[in-house]
């Protein structure tokens, strides 16, 4: 089925990837020529292909390649910058100079480091070193300190690993048994960089970050998809997905192993796999006489990704070793199966007011042929009514987060709680501008009604909250959200698919996820690069300074004015968001609120680019007790709250819990982590104050 549906999307690059590049190594340059075509024709503000584009090239795919900046050094780098300001040259002639310099050059540094890392991490490395590492410095890698900086770095990361060794709550470092954490930390990472290596030298994986880069440099939300990434992100926006249950990667012995068995899955319901049975050989098809045996290793792991790719099928065969060493195997099929992760959860915050409370991940939606399964709008308001039956006089929805999704599920959901009017506007790059509406009549809440915000609320999210805020139908908590106000589209890069062809495209040549529109708010302005402002602050720390959001990125998309007047009735009813506020300053002063946020700004305050990290295993010592006696302080103040509400099912649901072991403890494991929750309970203080001052 073609993707043909309005998506806000959440920026989200997976560099492990084993996917390959649409088609073979020597037709790269025809697929960057159709990549660069089809965005230009499509994309909101199409750029010029010139100098600047090519360097945002070189730094996204510098990013992606090289994320640590410890493989390149300043001379690949000018070197490199050069080349990239003729990109507009190689992508008109059909060349790829930039492209086959810059794989070059990887792998030579890649040879150069694991020379450097076999010979260093032959012989015992110096536990107590005068040495340090300043973090300021970690830019100015050249070819003269090479192997300097590289030697330092593999110390602190032995040094690091025999710290993690030791057992937890221990106090002191257990000198007799360190000679043996280290031989074992030597050996544990020369095999974490051998496979990093092996990685980052794949030449089909490089290509494909090489055509993320060329749509990046568009705008931070435009992206390439292979084919297997395109599913990967359709199956993101549903609950319902077809799965065998399982997840695989690599233990301490780089053997291939299960790392997770999804509860309700066939792998889940045979009571025979666990977590941590290594994968020897796996048949695909039940009446499939040849076995694929599984290596060790990045080798292993990455043929099993691909016969999984390249397998349509709904039966295998696992043949495993268990942790006791037994073999057995194991036959599974593959069925839908329920994710909690992606799924809408709600509960009854049952104290001197009933509050109701919903959880939203993401704004998923419906991509079936029958279209029987329904999106997260009609599960939000079925979660209302029944929440409504407990008797709830305010309700809370929490979309931190919440990376967006379906627009078409933002624009239902905002109608749950509006009668009739203008959701939001767009713009394309004709200039014109839609007015989007909720069409339906009537609404199913119209009580105090509080939305959670924080720097992962973006797109979908933003609309929700931004509509909502505009009708003056909710008070939003919070901090600033993300900040993206852009609509992406999915686009075949088949040469032979039109936009209106009746042709199926060749998923081969792969997909571009294109930003093609600007979203509006109600009132004319846009989220763009400023994200929806709070009534209320809550959750401000000074992680908030470091979080990642629109403008961070050196090119996003900075909206055109638009003239289009919306005309829409905000609610009658005031909200008493000055005396909420005024509550919420007192609040925050209460209790154990000023601790919780002084043990998080303290933590923040690691985070900087200026610290001096010494390569001496006493002070590392010192410095994970600290760690860890912070995180013992968060620890016992989530564990130690006495909260005055109660955390519990809905009537409705608990009646189905009680017949579903599976679903009854996904939420008793839901409850658990709202019971550690310490701004939600924050927050449900305000509310709390609210019903007050409405009585």
């Amino acid at each position: 089925m073609r993707l043909t549906a309005l998506f806000t999307t959440t920026l989200l690059i997976a560099i492990f990837s084993f996917n390959s590049s649409a088609g073979e190594s020597d037709s790269l340059s025809n697929n960057v020529r159709i990549l660069v075509k089809k965005i230009q024709a499509k994309h909101v503000r199409p750029r010029p292909v010139d100098e600047a584009f090519g360097n945002l090239v070189h730094d996204y795919l510098y990013g992606f390649i090289d994320s640590k900046e410890q493989i390149l050094h300043q001379e690949d780098l000018a070197y490199l910058k050069g080349l990239s300001s003729k990109l507009n040259e190689d992508i008109e002639n059909g060349k790829q100079q930039y492209f086959t310099e810059f794989n070059r050059l990887i792998l030579e540094r890649c040879k150069e480091i694991q020379a450097i890392q076999k010979a260093y991490l032959s012989k015992p490395v110096l536990l107590n070193s005068t040495k340090k590492i300043d973090l300021k410095d970690k830019n100015k890698l050249t070819k003269a300190n090479y192997k300097t900086v590289w030697e330092n770095s593999l110390c602190l990361e032995v040094l690091n690993e025999i710290v993690s060794m030791h057992p937890e709550n221990s106090k002191v470092l257990l000198k007799d048994s360190l000679v043996q954490f280290e031989k074992k930390a030597r050996a544990k990472i020369e095999q974490r960089y051998s496979n990093y290596l092996e990685i980052v030298q794949g030449r089909e994986w490089m290509e494909e970050m090489y055509l993320n880069a060329i749509a990046m440099s568009f705008d931070p939300h435009s992206l390439y998809f292979s084919p297997s990434q395109k599913q990967g992100f359709v199956e993101e926006l549903s609950t319902q997905k077809e799965k065998f249950g399982i997840s695989y990667g690599l233990d301490e012995q780089n053997a291939v192993v299960l790392t997770d068995i999804l509860p309700g899955s066939s792998a889940w319901l045979s009571n025979q796999l666990t977590s941590g049975d290594q994968i020897l050989k796996i048949r695909f098809g039940w009446k499939n006489e040849s076995w694929v045996e599984i290596g060790t290793g990045i080798t292993g792991l990455k043929s099993l990704s691909e016969a999984f790719k390249n397998f349509n099928g709904r039966q295998i065969s696992l043949f495993i070793k268990d942790k006791t060493g037994n073999e057995m195997q194991v036959d599974l099929e593959k069925t839908v199966v329920y994710n909690d992760n992606d799924n809408i959860k709600n509960a009854l915050m049952a104290g001197q007011k009933n509050i109701g409370y919903i959880s939203l991940p993401d704004f998923y939606t419906n991509h079936t042929d029958s279209y029987t399964e329904q999106g997260c709008a009609n599960d939000m308001a079925k979660c209302i009514l029944k929440l409504k039956k407990d008797g709830i006089e305010g309700l809370v929805l929490d979309l931190r987060g919440n990376g967006g999704g379906s627009l078409y599920e933002a624009i239902a959901l905002s109608g749950i709680f509006i009668d009739y009017g203008p959701i939001l506007a767009t713009s394309d790059n004709t200039g014109e501008v839609k007015v989007l509406k909720d069409i339906n009549r009537g609404f199913i809440y119209d009580g105090p009604l509080m939305i959670l915000i924080d720097a992962g609320s973006a797109s979908a999210s933003e609309i929700v909250a931004a509509v909502l805020q505009d009708y003056k139908k909710a008070v939003v908590v919070g901090v600033p959200s993300f900040g993206k106000a852009t609509s992406q589209l999915v686009y075949p890069l088949d040469p032979l698919v039109g936009d209106l062809s009746a042709i199926r495209e060749n998923p081969d040549y792969g997909y571009a996820n294109i930003t093609e529109g600007f979203l509006y708010r109600v009132n004319g302005k846009s989220n763009q690069g400023v994200g929806v402002i709070p009534d209320i602050e809550l959750g401000m720390t000074a992680f908030d300074s470091i979080e990642e959001r629109e403008r961070t990125y050196n090119n996003w998309l900075v909206p055109n004015a638009i003239d289009k007047k919306m005309t829409y009735t905000p609610s009658s009813t005031n909200l008493p968001i000055e005396n909420l506020n005024v509550f919420s300053k007192k609040q925050r002063t209460e209790g154990i609120y000023t601790a919780y946020y002084k043990i998080l700004d303290s933590v923040a305050g690691t985070y900087t680019e200026n610290r001096v990290i010494p390569l001496d295993l006493n002070a590392l010592w010192k410095e994970s007790l600290q760690e860890e006696a912070t995180a013992e302080q968060l620890k016992a103040l989530k564990k130690n709250t006495n909260w005055n509400y109660e955390v519990k099912s809905n009537s409705f649901d608990q009646t189905v819990y009680d017949q579903n072991p599976i679903l009854n403890k996904y939420f008793e494991d839901f409850s658990t982590r709202l019971k550690s929750d310490i701004e939600l309970f924050e927050a449900l203080g305000i509310m709390n104050e609210w019903l007050q001052l409405t009585k």
